[in-house]
Formats: structure tokens, sequence, C-alpha cells
């Protein structure tokens, strides 16, 4: 038995109690027996059914089966009775059990399961069969046992396959076809002697949207095409009155107000007698079928003609397209080809056939072109093969082929690429001239950041020379004091050359020494440096650091370099304040557990809110002195360490300039400690 991808299974049936083991098969009867086995007419269906029928139990265990179903495992009724699905074709029991235990658990149908013929001989293997999975449920309501109905669709499957060999425009109604196959179900209904339908199953509800009030009896003709009831009301009544079976063929409208065609039957169910004590009718849903074989009968009457008419489309293509189409030999030898050949290349159809592609190729094209016929001959296809091909006035024009072999033939398309590979040969050299462009500008940005970075050291350095020089001028010279200046000078010297090799390092991309550190440490050292500058424009410092915090891994001189330019451009912004006290406030604390955050807070003239985030930018400034990479490059060195800088404005005044940096990793700490 072979499923298909949607997990794609009836004559005299045998049948044995759900709930028996297969060594009590002989044991007599208990008392109760299970209501399916006291409904009489079910013997009469598994007798008669035009379809295959077998009761599972759940242990997937055969209580009863028709001999329609056994067609397709070829085993005989009563070796199927009390033995399991996996004794009897263990090929499916995988999916068998795993079906019968999703109808168990979820209580509800699964329909359209596909079934292969599975007889040992594979005489079958050709015919199809769709199994729809339903529950049985006991009189408490639990269920006791699958019902299996399976319908052999092998001519249908036949239909569809006729209809995708004759024509590529009756995809739509294969697909419909397809969709029948997978989705097949059946409505069912019971009536009683006189026939007055007293049930109908779910799918008919849900199909016409009625209820059993309004369709019990002969409510159903309501449903029924007008042009069709009287006909169909006639026939039904006279199979209720003479006891024959019933089968008509009639459309019935859904609860969208649409109409579908149905292969309706009724069989009697007889007692002991033989008389007929209620009716049991099934209405199975063909308009697919009807409207593929009026599609097939409409293809065959008019196939000649619609050859004749894409023969006319595929020979007008042929002659209007721009890409050269050509049809060859397996040695390459030129069969046919369209017009567009004399279009790009100039050449006449009598120029070309006969003759390979060999007199027209480049010299440097040949052997790799001779090569990849090589290929196409052995069964390979080409998707793109570029050569040049010589045009008639003797210059050579680029061609990008598509290739394919078929049946001793070479089919192949190519287009004239020769403008697209002048632009990618221009296109290469613009980017080239781009690098160019971009190696300049990086040296010209490095330049500004150096020059940029150092000019605070470099002050500094100034100023202590200065200082130690008046120290040295007087009449007694103070000579500590000298000395403190040129050990401040040594100090800037080598702060110096940390900015250079730090924006180097940048520039460069190269990895820089990192090193645990604590951030107030650094945050104390960059203020004291800076105190000069601070008491000179009259600022006042206030610290708010947070002690114990969580060590950092960073490179000392790049945070010192952050923090001295934001200390920089927060006194920068305060020297033209003179109604209010000058304060620098800067403030460390714990972000979670994995971070700390500094803030670098002043009350000057504050950012403009619309250039809150341009000040970030490589080369803007607000200052008419500035340069515009100051900030551009604190952000790069923070984002460099894993962490973040963003500006706010203040509360009242100025701005507030915040450093989020991620905690060193706890093995890193101890390992230092």
């Amino acid at each position: 038995m072979r499923m298909s991808a949607k997990e794609k299974g009836s004559r005299r049936g045998r049948r044995i109690s759900p709930n028996r083991k297969p060594a009590a098969i002989k044991e007599a009867q208990p008392r109760s027996t299970p209501a399916h086995e006291r409904v009489p007419e079910l013997e009469l269906i598994y007798d008669t059914a035009p379809v295959g029928l077998a009761f599972l139990t759940p242990d997937c265990r055969y209580v009863q089966i028709n001999q329609r179903l056994t067609e397709i495992c070829g085993i005989s009724v009563a070796k199927h009775i009390g033995r399991s699905v996996r004794e009897t074709v263990p090929q499916v029991a995988d999916q068998v059990e795993k079906i019968v235990q999703a109808v168990i658990h979820s209580g509800e149908p699964i329909m359209g399961v596909e079934v292969h013929g599975q007889r040992a001989d594979k005489l079958n293997s050709e015919r199809v069969w769709t199994t729809n999975w339903h529950p049985w449920r006991g009189p408490d309501g639990s269920i006791v046992g699958v019902n299996v109905v399976a319908e052999e669709i092998t001519e249908r499957k036949r239909a569809e396959a006729e209809l995708a060999a004759s024509e590529g425009a009756l995809r739509e109604s294969e697909a419909r076809f397809r969709e029948l196959a997978d989705n097949i179900s059946q409505f069912a209904w019971t009536a009683d002697r006189s026939g007055w339908i007293y049930w109908y199953n779910k799918r008919w509800h849900d199909y016409t949207g009625t209820t059993l009030e309004e369709m019990q009896g002969w409510g159903w003709q309501n449903v029924h095409h007008p042009e069709h009831v009287d006909r169909v009301v006639e026939r039904i009544k006279q199979s209720f009155e003479t006891g024959t079976p019933w089968e008509d063929t009639f459309p019935l409208r859904g609860r969208d107000g649409n109409y579908r065609w149905f292969l309706s039957r009724a069989l009697p169910i007889r007692n002991d007698t033989g008389e007929v004590i209620r009716w049991f009718g099934t209405n199975t849903d063909v308009t697919e079928q009807i409207e593929a074989e009026n599609a097939l009968r409409e293809l065959n009457d008019n196939l000649e003609e619609r050859v004749q008419s894409e023969t006319r489309e595929r020979l007008q293509i042929w002659n209007v397209s721009q890409d050269l189409l050509v049809v060859a030999d397996m040695a390459g030898k030129y069969l046919s080809v369209n017009p567009a050949w004399s279009v790009t290349l100039g050449w006449s159809e009598s120029d070309l056939l006969g003759k390979s592609s060999e007199w027209l190729l480049h010299p440097d094209d040949r052997e790799r072109t001779r090569a990849e016929i090589g290929l196409l001959a052995m069964g390979r296809k080409t998707t793109r093969f570029e050569s040049r091909f010589r045009h008639k006035d003797g210059s050579y024009r680029w061609l990008s082929w598509k290739s394919v072999p078929d049946q001793g033939r070479i089919y192949a398309v190519g287009r004239d690429v020769t403008e697209l590979k002048d632009a990618e040969d221009k296109l290469r050299e613009t980017q080239r001239e781009l690098a160019r462009v971009a190696g300049r500008a990086t040296v010209a940005a490095m330049s500004a950041a150096i020059a940029h970075e150092i000019k605070q050291p470099l002050g500094a350095i100034v100023t202590n020379a200065a200082a130690g020089l008046r120290w040295l001028d007087r009449s007694e010279p103070n000579l500590a004091e000298a000395r403190d200046a040129l050990r401040r000078i040594v100090t800037d010297g080598g702060r110096t050359s940390d900015v250079i090799q730090s924006i180097r390092g940048m520039f460069a991309k190269s990895e820089q020494v990192a090193r645990l550190l604590d951030l107030n440490e650094v945050i104390r050292e960059s203020i004291a440096i800076a105190s000069t500058e601070l008491e000179a424009a009259k600022i006042a410092v206030q610290l708010e650091l947070t002690e114990q915090l969580s060590l950092i891994s960073a490179h000392k001189g790049q945070l010192q370099q952050v923090m001295l330019n934001l200390i920089t451009n927060a006194a920068d912004a305060m020297r033209s304040v003179e109604d209010r006290a000058r304060l620098l406030r800067v403030k460390s604390e714990a972000s979670g557990s994995n971070a700390i955050t500094i803030s670098v807070q002043d009350n000057g003239t504050g950012i403009d809110i619309k250039d809150i985030d341009r000040i970030f930018d490589a080369f803007f400034t607000t200052k008419s002195n500035g340069m515009g990479m100051g900030l551009a490059i604190c952000r790069s060195i923070i984002e460099a360490h894993g962490g973040t800088l963003s500006a706010s404005p203040g509360a009242y005044q100025g701005s507030i300039f915040h450093i989020v940096l991620p905690a060193a990793p706890a093995a890193s700490v101890q390992s230092r400690g």
C-alpha cells in the first residue's frame, strides 16, 4: 500500500467484535454485542456497497471488511478478520495506525487519503483508491472503532492523465481533478420504507447550509435545480414503491447559491423476510468529472484547429524575436536560424545554414566553444556561455547563449550583450577610481582627526612649558615647580602619542590592547588633566561616582580621549554663560548587572534638537572654529568597545551626553585577581 504525499484504502464481508482478540474468534459471542452489529442493514450495505468498506478496532484489527476493499492488497476477507493491519499489510501499518489514532483522539473523520494497490504480485499497482476514515461511537458516546470507506478512482486518474497529455491549457481542469481526488467526500442519508428521509450526515448540512428540520421528509427538493427536480422526484418515488435500487445524476444547490452535479444512489434495506424497512442513500460530487469530460470532448473536436493556431503563434515568435534563435545538429552545424541573425550580425540565412559557428567565432573563443558543444552532445544544458561572433562589417559582437540538447538537436538562444560588456568595463574603471578617491578621503579624515584630537594635549604642553619658563626666569628659580611643569609636559606628550596611535588603529582597523579598568579612575584622571582649563573658565565640577562599580575591558588612552573631548565641549558650551554659575556634572552608575553608564552634563547653551543626532556625523560642527571630528571619533571609540554614545537636552539648560559600556566578564575579573 503506497500512500500519497497527502497521506494518500466491496462484496461479501466477515466481521467480529471490535473488542475481541484474534485467538478468541471462534469463541461464543458475548451477550451484549457492539452497536454496529445489531444494525441489520449494515451487513447488506457491506455486501452491496459499490465501494470498499471496513471496520477497524482502536488497535487496528479488522472486525469487518468487504470484498471490494480486499482488492487493494489481494488478501481474502477471511484472512483479514481478527488480524491487525501490521500483520496483513505491514508496509503501511505506521501510516494506518497514525490515521486511526488521530480519528480516535480528535473524534473527527479524516478524508481523501489516496491508496495504491498493494498486491504482492504488483498486478494492481496502477489502481488507485481514495479512502475516508470515520469514527464509530458506542452507546455511551465513546469511540469504539473506525469505519473505512474506499472508492476506486483509477479511471478518474487515467482521465486526468489523458487531459495532462492533451493540452497545457487544461491544467486548471487537471488541478480541479487533483483537488477532487484529494478531497473527495460523500453525502449520506437514511429514509423510512416510504421514502421519508429522517437523517443526513454532517457533510450534507455543511454543503447545503440547511438543518434537519428543513430537509427531513421531502424537504430536500428545495435544494434541487428546478429544471431537474420533477424528474428526480418521479424516479425516486418509483424506486420507493417498487423496492428497486435507485441511481440518478443531478445538480444540488450549495449554501453559496451555486449548483454542483452529484451522482446519487439509494439501496433498500430489508429484514429477514425480505421486506424493505428503510433506505440508505449517498450523493457523490462528480462536477469536475462532468466538466472535464465536456472539456476533453471539446478539445478533441477542436484539437486540429488549436494545433494549427499554436504553430502560427510559434512561427510569429520565431520571426519577431530580437534574440538569435538557432537549431543545430549535435556537431554544431546550423539547421535553422531566425531573422534576428541578419539584424544583429548582418549575415543572411543562406550564409549560415549548413555551417557551424567556427568561421564566425573570435579566434580566442573557438576552443571554448568546441568544448561547450561537446558537453551539449553529452546531454548537459548551457545556462550561460559568452562568445564573440564576427559581424559582416568585420567587427565582433558579444553574445550570451543558453542551449539545451534534445533528441539529436541543439536548441540555442543568443542575446547581444556587447553594450552590457562595455558598460561593465566602464563600471569597473569607475569602481577603481572610486577606490582611489576613497583612499584619499581616508587619509584626509585621519589627518583631520589627528589634528583635532592632539589640539588639547599640545595646548597643555605649550601652557606647561610657558609656566616652567616663568619659574626658571625668576631671580631665584623655583626648580620644584619647573620640574612639575616638565613632568606634565612629558605626560601630555605621552597622551599625544596615545591619541595618534589610537586614531591610526581606528583607521587601520587594527586590534587595540585592552585591559581591565576602573571607570571612576578614568573619570578622575580626565578631570585632573582638564582642571587648568576648567579653572580658567570658572567652571565648578560636581562628581557623582558610584563606588564599587564593575570593571570594564578597554583601552585607557581611548576612553580618556573620549572623556576629555566631552569635558572640553562642555566647557566651550558654558564660556558664554553669565546669568548662572557654570557647573559640570559627571555621574557614573551601574546599568543593570552587565553595563555601566556615564553621563556628562553641562548647563551651557545646549544643542538644537534638530541637530541632536547629526552632531555625531563626521565634519558636522556647531562651532564657528570646529572641525566636526571630535564627537564622530568619540562615538567610534565607544562603539568599538561594544558600547553606545548618545546626547539629549538638559532638563532646563545645557546638554547631557550618555556613555554606556559593557562590564567585563566575571572570568576576566577573577583571572586579574
